[in-house]
C-alpha cells in the first residue's frame, strides 16, 4: 500500500491545479466520472473529494441530470 504525504507540497499543489484544468474536455469528463460514482453509491461528498469538485457542484450535475438528461448535465459551461 502506498502511504499518504510523499508529495511535496509545492508538487501537490502543482498537480491539484492540474486536476482542476478549466479545459471543456477536462469538464465533460469529470462531470461522467462523478455521475457514474454517484450511480456507483458514493456521496456527494465523497465524490467531490475524489475528484476535486465542490459538493454542491456535484449535486448541480446531477439535479441537472435528473431534470433534463444526460446530455445536459455533461454540457460545458
Amino acid at each position: 500500500m502506498i502511504g499518504g504525504g510523499f508529495l511535496p507540497a509545492e508538487e501537490r499543489q502543482d498537480l491539484t491545479e492540474l486536476a482542476r484544468d478549466g479545459l471543456a474536455v477536462h469538464r465533460l469528463a469529470r462531470r461522467a466520472n462523478a455521475l457514474v460514482l454517484l450511480d456507483r453509491g458514493m456521496s456527494c461528498e465523497e465524490v467531490g473529494r475524489v475528484l476535486l469538485i465542490d459538493d454542491d457542484t456535484i449535486r448541480t450535475r446531477h439535479d441537472l441530470f435528473e431534470r433534463f438528461c444526460e446530455s445536459c448535465a455533461l454540457q460545458a459551461r
